[in-house]
Protein backbone atom coordinates (compact mmCIF):
# COMPACT_ATOMS: atom_id res chain seq x y z
CA UNK A 1 0.00 0.00 0.00
CA UNK A 2 2.82 2.41 0.91
CA UNK A 3 4.66 1.59 -2.35
CA UNK A 4 1.55 2.33 -4.43
CA UNK A 5 1.08 5.60 -2.57
CA UNK A 6 4.68 6.62 -3.26
CA UNK A 7 4.27 5.87 -6.97
CA UNK A 8 1.08 7.97 -7.00
CA UNK A 9 2.87 10.89 -5.31
CA UNK A 10 5.75 10.61 -7.79
CA UNK A 11 3.33 10.60 -10.72
CA UNK A 12 1.57 13.71 -9.39
CA UNK A 13 4.93 15.48 -8.97
CA UNK A 14 5.99 14.57 -12.53
CA UNK A 15 2.70 15.76 -14.03
CA UNK A 16 2.93 18.99 -12.02
CA UNK A 17 6.49 19.57 -13.25
CA UNK A 18 5.44 18.96 -16.85
CA UNK A 19 2.49 21.35 -16.55
CA UNK A 20 4.64 24.02 -14.92
CA UNK A 21 7.40 23.55 -17.51
CA UNK A 22 5.12 23.95 -20.49
CA UNK A 23 2.84 26.68 -19.13
CA UNK A 24 5.34 28.84 -17.23
CA UNK A 25 4.93 31.76 -19.60
CA UNK A 26 1.23 32.59 -19.69
CA UNK A 27 1.64 34.83 -22.73
CA UNK A 28 2.94 32.09 -25.02
CA UNK A 29 0.79 31.35 -28.07
CA UNK A 30 -1.92 28.75 -27.52
CA UNK A 31 -1.46 25.17 -28.64
CA UNK A 32 -2.18 21.51 -27.90
CA UNK A 33 -1.06 20.12 -24.55
CA UNK A 34 2.31 18.36 -24.88
CA UNK A 35 2.85 14.74 -23.88
CA UNK A 36 5.61 13.94 -21.41
CA UNK A 37 9.02 13.38 -23.03
CA UNK A 38 7.92 13.70 -26.70
CA UNK A 39 5.93 16.92 -26.35
CA UNK A 40 4.00 17.33 -29.63
CA UNK A 41 6.62 15.66 -31.82
CA UNK A 42 3.95 13.41 -33.34
CA UNK A 43 2.33 16.50 -34.91
CA UNK A 44 5.45 17.09 -37.03
CA UNK A 45 6.32 13.48 -37.82
CA UNK A 46 4.15 12.89 -40.91
CA UNK A 47 5.06 13.86 -44.47
CA UNK A 48 1.82 15.86 -44.50
CA UNK A 49 2.98 17.99 -41.56
CA UNK A 50 2.20 21.24 -43.42
CA UNK A 51 -1.41 20.08 -43.82
CA UNK A 52 -1.60 18.87 -40.22
CA UNK A 53 -0.40 22.28 -39.06
CA UNK A 54 -3.16 23.92 -41.12
CA UNK A 55 -5.69 21.88 -39.16
CA UNK A 56 -4.14 23.05 -35.87
CA UNK A 57 -4.27 26.60 -37.23
CA UNK A 58 -8.06 26.30 -37.52
CA UNK A 59 -8.22 25.43 -33.83
CA UNK A 60 -5.55 27.69 -32.32
CA UNK A 61 -5.19 30.60 -34.73
CA UNK A 62 -2.50 32.00 -37.04
CA UNK A 63 0.17 31.76 -34.32
CA UNK A 64 0.36 28.68 -32.10
CA UNK A 65 2.96 26.66 -30.23
CA UNK A 66 4.13 23.07 -30.11
CA UNK A 67 6.91 21.27 -28.29
CA UNK A 68 9.52 18.99 -29.84
CA UNK A 69 10.47 17.11 -26.74
CA UNK A 70 11.06 20.04 -24.41
CA UNK A 71 11.93 22.52 -27.21
CA UNK A 72 9.42 25.29 -27.81
CA UNK A 73 8.32 25.60 -31.44
CA UNK A 74 6.07 28.40 -32.67
CA UNK A 75 4.21 28.09 -35.97
CA UNK A 76 3.36 31.28 -37.89
CA UNK A 77 0.63 31.21 -40.54
CA UNK A 78 -1.18 33.95 -42.39
CA UNK A 79 0.21 37.02 -44.14
CA UNK A 80 0.52 39.26 -41.09
CA UNK A 81 2.34 36.80 -38.82
CA UNK A 82 4.68 35.52 -41.53
CA UNK A 83 5.55 39.07 -42.60
CA UNK A 84 6.38 39.92 -38.98
CA UNK A 85 8.76 36.95 -38.76
CA UNK A 86 10.47 37.32 -42.14
CA UNK A 87 10.41 41.07 -42.77
CA UNK A 88 9.28 43.36 -39.95
CA UNK A 89 11.39 41.60 -37.30
CA UNK A 90 13.78 39.90 -39.68
CA UNK A 91 16.84 40.25 -37.43
CA UNK A 92 14.95 39.02 -34.36
CA UNK A 93 13.97 35.82 -36.15
CA UNK A 94 17.09 35.38 -38.32
CA UNK A 95 18.59 32.53 -36.30
CA UNK A 96 18.63 28.84 -37.14
CA UNK A 97 18.00 26.10 -34.56
CA UNK A 98 20.77 23.56 -34.07
CA UNK A 99 19.61 20.24 -35.52
CA UNK A 100 21.81 17.16 -35.45
CA UNK A 101 21.12 16.09 -39.04
CA UNK A 102 21.55 19.64 -40.39
CA UNK A 103 24.89 19.95 -38.57
CA UNK A 104 26.11 16.82 -40.35
CA UNK A 105 25.05 18.25 -43.70
CA UNK A 106 26.40 21.77 -43.16
CA UNK A 107 29.38 21.14 -40.84
CA UNK A 108 28.49 24.51 -39.32
CA UNK A 109 29.35 26.36 -42.54
CA UNK A 110 26.26 26.29 -44.78
CA UNK A 111 24.56 29.66 -45.32
CA UNK A 112 21.10 28.12 -45.25
CA UNK A 113 21.50 26.18 -42.01
CA UNK A 114 23.94 27.96 -39.68
CA UNK A 115 22.91 30.41 -36.98
CA UNK A 116 22.87 34.19 -37.35
CA UNK A 117 26.30 35.68 -36.61
CA UNK A 118 28.92 38.13 -37.97
CA UNK A 119 30.60 35.20 -39.72
CA UNK A 120 27.31 34.22 -41.35
CA UNK A 121 26.67 37.80 -42.52
CA UNK A 122 30.11 37.96 -44.15
CA UNK A 123 29.65 34.54 -45.76
CA UNK A 124 26.25 35.50 -47.16
CA UNK A 125 27.56 38.86 -48.40
CA UNK A 126 30.37 37.16 -50.33
CA UNK A 127 28.01 34.53 -51.78
CA UNK A 128 25.35 37.11 -52.72
CA UNK A 129 27.96 39.26 -54.45
CA UNK A 130 29.23 36.27 -56.44
CA UNK A 131 25.75 35.13 -57.48
CA UNK A 132 24.86 38.62 -58.73
CA UNK A 133 27.46 38.03 -61.45
CA UNK A 134 24.96 35.68 -63.07
CA UNK A 135 22.41 38.31 -63.99
CA UNK A 136 20.41 38.48 -67.19
CA UNK A 137 23.41 39.55 -69.19
CA UNK A 138 25.31 36.37 -68.33
CA UNK A 139 22.69 33.93 -69.64
CA UNK A 140 24.12 33.73 -73.19
CA UNK A 141 27.71 33.66 -71.97
CA UNK A 142 27.27 30.63 -69.76
CA UNK A 143 25.28 28.59 -72.24
CA UNK A 144 22.10 28.23 -70.22
CA UNK A 145 20.00 28.43 -73.37
CA UNK A 146 22.22 25.90 -75.13
CA UNK A 147 21.58 23.40 -72.35
CA UNK A 148 17.85 23.90 -72.65
CA UNK A 149 18.07 23.45 -76.42
CA UNK A 150 19.67 20.05 -75.76
CA UNK A 151 16.66 19.28 -73.55
CA UNK A 152 14.36 20.03 -76.50
CA UNK A 153 16.46 17.74 -78.68
CA UNK A 154 16.20 14.85 -76.18
CA UNK A 155 12.44 15.29 -75.84
CA UNK A 156 12.01 15.55 -79.63
CA UNK A 157 13.90 12.28 -80.11
CA UNK A 158 11.07 10.43 -78.31
CA UNK A 159 8.80 11.10 -81.30
CA UNK A 160 5.74 11.54 -79.11
CA UNK A 161 6.14 8.18 -77.37
CA UNK A 162 5.35 8.03 -73.63
CA UNK A 163 8.44 8.69 -71.53
CA UNK A 164 9.36 9.92 -68.06
CA UNK A 165 10.26 13.54 -68.70
CA UNK A 166 11.35 14.22 -65.11
CA UNK A 167 14.77 12.66 -65.79
CA UNK A 168 15.33 14.88 -68.84
CA UNK A 169 14.39 18.00 -66.90
CA UNK A 170 16.59 17.10 -63.93
CA UNK A 171 19.57 16.53 -66.22
CA UNK A 172 19.06 19.89 -67.95
CA UNK A 173 18.73 21.78 -64.68
CA UNK A 174 21.67 19.94 -63.17
CA UNK A 175 23.87 20.80 -66.13
CA UNK A 176 22.93 24.47 -65.90
CA UNK A 177 23.86 24.47 -62.21
CA UNK A 178 27.05 22.52 -62.90
CA UNK A 179 28.03 24.95 -65.68
CA UNK A 180 27.42 27.94 -63.44
CA UNK A 181 29.05 26.53 -60.30
CA UNK A 182 31.68 24.09 -61.55
CA UNK A 183 32.20 24.97 -65.21
CA UNK A 184 31.31 21.43 -66.33
CA UNK A 185 28.37 19.36 -67.59
CA UNK A 186 27.21 15.73 -67.80
CA UNK A 187 25.42 13.32 -70.12
CA UNK A 188 22.45 11.24 -68.97
CA UNK A 189 24.48 7.99 -69.05
CA UNK A 190 27.56 9.46 -67.32
CA UNK A 191 28.39 7.31 -64.26
CA UNK A 192 29.54 10.40 -62.34
CA UNK A 193 26.15 12.02 -63.05
CA UNK A 194 24.41 8.91 -61.71
CA UNK A 195 26.59 8.91 -58.59
CA UNK A 196 26.14 12.63 -58.02
CA UNK A 197 22.35 12.33 -58.30
CA UNK A 198 22.28 9.33 -55.97
CA UNK A 199 24.31 11.22 -53.36
CA UNK A 200 22.14 14.31 -53.80
CA UNK A 201 18.85 12.37 -53.50
CA UNK A 202 20.02 10.51 -50.40
CA UNK A 203 21.19 13.66 -48.61
CA UNK A 204 18.04 15.64 -49.40
CA UNK A 205 15.71 12.87 -48.28
CA UNK A 206 17.60 12.33 -45.02
CA UNK A 207 17.96 16.02 -44.13
CA UNK A 208 14.29 16.66 -44.86
CA UNK A 209 13.13 13.62 -42.88
CA UNK A 210 15.24 14.64 -39.89
CA UNK A 211 16.22 12.28 -37.13
CA UNK A 212 15.04 11.35 -33.67
CA UNK A 213 18.34 12.86 -32.52
CA UNK A 214 17.10 16.26 -33.74
CA UNK A 215 14.40 16.05 -31.05
CA UNK A 216 16.47 14.24 -28.43
CA UNK A 217 20.13 15.29 -28.88
CA UNK A 218 21.21 13.13 -25.95
CA UNK A 219 20.62 10.10 -28.21
CA UNK A 220 23.53 11.19 -30.39
CA UNK A 221 25.78 8.49 -28.97
CA UNK A 222 23.61 5.77 -30.58
CA UNK A 223 24.97 4.72 -34.03
CA UNK A 224 21.69 5.03 -35.93
CA UNK A 225 22.02 3.56 -39.42
CA UNK A 226 20.35 6.60 -41.02
CA UNK A 227 22.81 8.96 -39.34
CA UNK A 228 25.79 6.86 -40.40
CA UNK A 229 24.48 6.77 -43.97
CA UNK A 230 24.03 10.55 -43.98
CA UNK A 231 27.61 11.02 -42.76
CA UNK A 232 28.91 8.71 -45.50
CA UNK A 233 27.00 10.50 -48.27
CA UNK A 234 28.09 13.94 -47.04
CA UNK A 235 31.67 12.69 -47.00
CA UNK A 236 31.33 11.48 -50.61
CA UNK A 237 29.82 14.82 -51.59
CA UNK A 238 32.67 16.71 -49.91
CA UNK A 239 35.23 14.59 -51.72
CA UNK A 240 33.74 15.37 -55.16
CA UNK A 241 33.22 19.09 -54.58
CA UNK A 242 36.54 19.58 -52.76
CA UNK A 243 38.34 18.14 -55.78
CA UNK A 244 36.59 20.63 -58.08
CA UNK A 245 37.33 23.48 -55.67
CA UNK A 246 41.04 22.62 -55.51
CA UNK A 247 41.17 22.64 -59.32
CA UNK A 248 39.74 26.18 -59.29
CA UNK A 249 42.21 27.32 -56.64
CA UNK A 250 45.10 25.92 -58.69
CA UNK A 251 43.79 27.60 -61.87
CA UNK A 252 43.26 30.92 -59.97
CA UNK A 253 41.14 32.77 -62.54
CA UNK A 254 40.02 35.58 -60.21
CA UNK A 255 40.90 38.21 -62.83
CA UNK A 256 38.71 36.47 -65.41
CA UNK A 257 36.16 34.27 -63.59
CA UNK A 258 34.69 31.45 -65.64
CA UNK A 259 32.04 30.25 -63.18
CA UNK A 260 30.58 30.82 -59.71
CA UNK A 261 33.46 29.09 -57.93
CA UNK A 262 35.98 31.43 -59.55
CA UNK A 263 33.77 34.35 -58.57
CA UNK A 264 33.49 33.14 -54.98
CA UNK A 265 37.28 33.11 -54.79
CA UNK A 266 37.38 36.59 -56.32
CA UNK A 267 34.78 38.14 -53.97
CA UNK A 268 36.41 36.52 -50.95
CA UNK A 269 39.77 38.02 -51.95
CA UNK A 270 38.19 41.45 -52.56
CA UNK A 271 36.48 41.40 -49.16
CA UNK A 272 39.75 40.49 -47.43
CA UNK A 273 41.67 43.15 -49.38
CA UNK A 274 39.13 45.78 -48.30
CA UNK A 275 39.21 44.73 -44.64
CA UNK A 276 42.23 42.74 -43.47
CA UNK A 277 40.55 42.04 -40.11
CA UNK A 278 38.20 39.50 -41.72
CA UNK A 279 40.99 37.28 -43.03
CA UNK A 280 40.47 33.79 -41.73
CA UNK A 281 36.71 34.25 -41.22
CA UNK A 282 35.90 32.44 -44.44
CA UNK A 283 37.78 29.18 -44.90
CA UNK A 284 38.00 26.96 -47.96
CA UNK A 285 35.35 24.79 -46.35
CA UNK A 286 32.92 27.73 -46.26
CA UNK A 287 33.21 28.18 -50.03
CA UNK A 288 33.03 24.43 -50.67
CA UNK A 289 29.80 24.33 -48.67
CA UNK A 290 28.42 27.27 -50.68
CA UNK A 291 29.12 25.35 -53.90
CA UNK A 292 27.24 22.40 -52.44
CA UNK A 293 24.31 24.53 -51.28
CA UNK A 294 23.86 26.30 -54.62
CA UNK A 295 23.88 22.96 -56.41
CA UNK A 296 21.48 21.29 -53.98
CA UNK A 297 18.99 24.16 -53.73
CA UNK A 298 19.11 25.08 -57.41
CA UNK A 299 18.70 21.50 -58.51
CA UNK A 300 15.74 20.44 -56.39
CA UNK A 301 13.65 23.60 -56.45
CA UNK A 302 13.86 24.43 -60.15
CA UNK A 303 13.50 20.87 -61.46
CA UNK A 304 10.54 20.14 -59.16
CA UNK A 305 8.74 23.37 -60.08
CA UNK A 306 9.11 22.67 -63.81
CA UNK A 307 7.75 19.15 -63.39
CA UNK A 308 4.80 20.48 -61.37
CA UNK A 309 4.06 23.01 -64.14
CA UNK A 310 3.90 20.29 -66.81
CA UNK A 311 1.78 18.09 -64.58
CA UNK A 312 -0.72 20.89 -63.90
CA UNK A 313 -0.94 21.61 -67.64
CA UNK A 314 -1.63 17.94 -68.41
CA UNK A 315 -4.45 18.13 -65.87
CA UNK A 316 -5.63 21.44 -67.36
CA UNK A 317 -5.46 21.19 -71.20
CA UNK A 318 -7.45 24.41 -71.68
CA UNK A 319 -4.71 26.37 -69.89
CA UNK A 320 -2.08 24.65 -72.04
CA UNK A 321 -4.02 25.54 -75.20
CA UNK A 322 -4.13 29.19 -74.14
CA UNK A 323 -0.36 29.14 -73.59
CA UNK A 324 0.16 27.71 -77.09
CA UNK A 325 -1.99 30.45 -78.56
CA UNK A 326 -0.05 33.16 -76.72
CA UNK A 327 3.32 31.72 -77.75
CA UNK A 328 2.25 31.38 -81.40
CA UNK A 329 0.95 34.94 -81.47
CA UNK A 330 4.03 36.52 -79.83
CA UNK A 331 6.88 34.22 -80.94
CA UNK A 332 5.65 32.64 -84.15
CA UNK A 333 6.94 29.35 -85.52
CA UNK A 334 10.39 30.27 -86.82
CA UNK A 335 12.26 31.03 -83.58
CA UNK A 336 12.43 30.04 -79.90
CA UNK A 337 11.36 32.27 -77.00
CA UNK A 338 14.06 34.48 -75.47
CA UNK A 339 14.23 36.04 -72.04
CA UNK A 340 13.41 39.41 -73.64
CA UNK A 341 9.99 38.01 -74.63
CA UNK A 342 8.94 37.60 -71.02
CA UNK A 343 7.13 40.97 -70.80
CA UNK A 344 4.99 40.02 -73.80
CA UNK A 345 3.89 36.62 -72.43
CA UNK A 346 1.61 37.50 -69.49
CA UNK A 347 -0.28 34.19 -69.41
CA UNK A 348 2.98 32.24 -69.24
CA UNK A 349 4.14 34.52 -66.42
CA UNK A 350 0.82 33.92 -64.65
CA UNK A 351 1.19 30.15 -65.17
CA UNK A 352 4.65 30.11 -63.56
CA UNK A 353 3.39 32.22 -60.66
CA UNK A 354 0.38 29.95 -60.14
CA UNK A 355 2.64 26.89 -60.24
CA UNK A 356 4.87 28.38 -57.53
CA UNK A 357 1.80 29.17 -55.41
CA UNK A 358 -0.10 25.93 -55.82
CA UNK A 359 2.88 23.57 -55.49
CA UNK A 360 4.51 25.52 -52.61
CA UNK A 361 7.43 23.12 -52.82
CA UNK A 362 9.03 24.51 -49.65
CA UNK A 363 5.88 24.35 -47.51
CA UNK A 364 7.48 25.16 -44.14
CA UNK A 365 10.68 26.80 -45.37
CA UNK A 366 13.82 26.20 -43.28
CA UNK A 367 13.14 26.70 -39.53
CA UNK A 368 14.00 30.08 -38.03
CA UNK A 369 15.03 30.83 -34.45
CA UNK A 370 14.47 33.90 -32.31
CA UNK A 371 17.77 35.64 -31.55
CA UNK A 372 16.34 37.68 -28.64
CA UNK A 373 13.29 37.73 -26.38
CA UNK A 374 10.63 39.22 -28.62
CA UNK A 375 6.93 39.11 -29.51
CA UNK A 376 4.89 37.82 -32.43
CA UNK A 377 1.36 39.08 -32.98
CA UNK A 378 1.29 40.10 -29.31
CA UNK A 379 2.51 36.76 -27.93
CA UNK A 380 5.78 36.39 -26.03
CA UNK A 381 8.51 34.52 -27.90
CA UNK A 382 11.51 33.65 -25.71
CA UNK A 383 15.04 33.81 -27.12
CA UNK A 384 16.04 30.53 -28.77
CA UNK A 385 12.51 29.55 -29.84
CA UNK A 386 12.25 27.62 -33.10
CA UNK A 387 9.82 29.34 -35.49
CA UNK A 388 8.18 27.65 -38.50
CA UNK A 389 6.55 29.72 -41.24
CA UNK A 390 3.79 27.73 -42.92
CA UNK A 391 4.09 29.03 -46.48
CA UNK A 392 1.74 26.30 -47.68
CA UNK A 393 -0.97 27.76 -45.46
CA UNK A 394 -0.24 31.26 -46.78
CA UNK A 395 -0.46 30.12 -50.41
CA UNK A 396 -3.66 28.11 -49.81
CA UNK A 397 -5.47 30.52 -47.51
CA UNK A 398 -9.12 30.87 -48.67
CA UNK A 399 -9.19 34.35 -47.10
CA UNK A 400 -6.54 35.42 -49.66
CA UNK A 401 -7.11 33.13 -52.66
CA UNK A 402 -10.43 32.24 -54.28
CA UNK A 403 -10.67 28.47 -54.72
CA UNK A 404 -7.08 28.06 -53.42
CA UNK A 405 -6.64 24.40 -54.39
CA UNK A 406 -7.51 25.01 -58.07
CA UNK A 407 -4.96 25.73 -60.82
CA UNK A 408 -6.05 29.13 -62.13
CA UNK A 409 -3.37 31.28 -63.78
CA UNK A 410 -6.08 33.84 -64.55
CA UNK A 411 -6.00 34.99 -60.93
CA UNK A 412 -2.79 36.89 -61.82
CA UNK A 413 -4.25 38.71 -64.85
CA UNK A 414 -6.29 41.89 -64.98
CA UNK A 415 -9.36 42.40 -67.16
CA UNK A 416 -7.16 43.34 -70.13
CA UNK A 417 -5.02 40.24 -69.81
CA UNK A 418 -1.97 41.95 -68.30
CA UNK A 419 0.08 40.14 -65.69
CA UNK A 420 -0.55 41.42 -62.15
CA UNK A 421 2.16 40.35 -59.68
CA UNK A 422 0.78 39.06 -56.37
CA UNK A 423 1.21 41.20 -53.28
CA UNK A 424 4.60 40.55 -51.70
CA UNK A 425 3.26 39.58 -48.26
CA UNK A 426 0.89 36.99 -49.78
CA UNK A 427 3.30 35.21 -52.11
CA UNK A 428 6.64 34.03 -50.75
CA UNK A 429 7.90 30.99 -52.71
CA UNK A 430 11.49 32.16 -52.16
CA UNK A 431 10.89 33.35 -48.58
CA UNK A 432 11.86 36.94 -47.66
CA UNK A 433 14.02 39.08 -45.42
CA UNK A 434 17.53 38.21 -44.25
CA UNK A 435 17.07 34.55 -45.16
CA UNK A 436 15.59 35.05 -48.63
CA UNK A 437 16.74 32.56 -51.27
CA UNK A 438 19.96 33.77 -52.90
CA UNK A 439 19.19 32.00 -56.17
CA UNK A 440 15.76 33.50 -56.83
CA UNK A 441 16.78 35.52 -59.91
CA UNK A 442 18.53 32.55 -61.54
CA UNK A 443 15.60 30.24 -60.73
CA UNK A 444 13.13 32.62 -62.38
CA UNK A 445 15.28 32.78 -65.54
CA UNK A 446 15.45 29.00 -65.73
CA UNK A 447 11.72 28.54 -65.10
CA UNK A 448 10.78 30.97 -67.85
CA UNK A 449 13.23 29.74 -70.51
CA UNK A 450 12.58 26.02 -69.98
CA UNK A 451 8.81 26.26 -69.81
CA UNK A 452 8.54 28.75 -72.68
CA UNK A 453 10.70 26.63 -74.97
CA UNK A 454 9.06 23.32 -74.05
CA UNK A 455 5.56 24.69 -74.60
CA UNK A 456 6.54 26.45 -77.81
CA UNK A 457 7.92 23.18 -79.21
CA UNK A 458 5.51 20.57 -77.82
CA UNK A 459 2.00 19.78 -76.77
CA UNK A 460 2.04 17.62 -73.65
CA UNK A 461 -0.60 14.92 -73.27
CA UNK A 462 -1.27 12.10 -70.88
CA UNK A 463 -0.54 8.69 -72.50
CA UNK A 464 -3.63 7.00 -73.90
CA UNK A 465 -5.42 4.61 -71.53
CA UNK A 466 -3.39 5.87 -68.55
CA UNK A 467 -4.75 7.61 -65.49
CA UNK A 468 -3.77 11.24 -65.07
CA UNK A 469 -0.59 11.57 -62.98
CA UNK A 470 -1.09 11.81 -59.24
CA UNK A 471 -0.94 15.26 -57.67
CA UNK A 472 0.17 13.76 -54.36
CA UNK A 473 3.75 14.94 -53.75
CA UNK A 474 6.80 13.01 -52.68
CA UNK A 475 8.16 14.70 -49.58
CA UNK A 476 11.87 15.45 -49.61
CA UNK A 477 13.83 18.64 -49.12
CA UNK A 478 11.00 20.04 -51.27
CA UNK A 479 7.60 18.68 -52.33
CA UNK A 480 8.42 16.84 -55.54
CA UNK A 481 5.90 15.46 -58.04
CA UNK A 482 5.85 11.73 -58.42
CA UNK A 483 7.58 10.47 -61.61
CA UNK A 484 5.11 10.51 -64.49
CA UNK A 485 5.02 9.60 -68.17
CA UNK A 486 4.02 12.08 -70.84
CA UNK A 487 3.64 12.23 -74.61
CA UNK A 488 5.37 15.28 -76.09
CA UNK A 489 3.81 15.97 -79.50
CA UNK A 490 5.81 18.24 -81.83
CA UNK A 491 4.36 21.67 -82.57
CA UNK A 492 7.23 23.56 -84.24
CA UNK A 493 10.46 22.32 -85.78
CA UNK A 494 12.82 24.97 -84.34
Amino acid sequence: MIEELLWLILAVILVTLVINRFTANRNLPPGPFPFPIIGNAHKLAADSRHLDLMELEKQYGKVFRLYLGSKLVVVASGASAIKEVLVTKSAEFAGRPSLYSSEIFSEGKAIGFVDYSPEWRLHRKVAASAIKTYNTGKVKEFGIRDEFDLLLKRVRSRNGRPHEITKDIRLAVMNVICALVFGSRYELDDPEFTKFMEINDTITSMVSAGSVVDVFPWLGFIPFKSIQNLKEKCSERNEIISKIYRQHVDAWRVDNPQDLTDTLLKTKKQAEDEDSSIKGFLTDQHLIMTMSEVFLAGMETTASTLCWALMYLIHNPVAQQRLHQELDQVIGSDRLPELEDKKNLPYLEATITETLRLSSIGPLSVPHKSTVDTTLQGYSIPKGTTVLTNLWSLHHDPEIWDDPDAFRPERFLDEEGNFVPPKADRFLPFSAGRRVCLGESLARIELFLVLARLLHSFKFENPTSCDLPSLEPVTGLVLMPRPFNVCALKRHAV
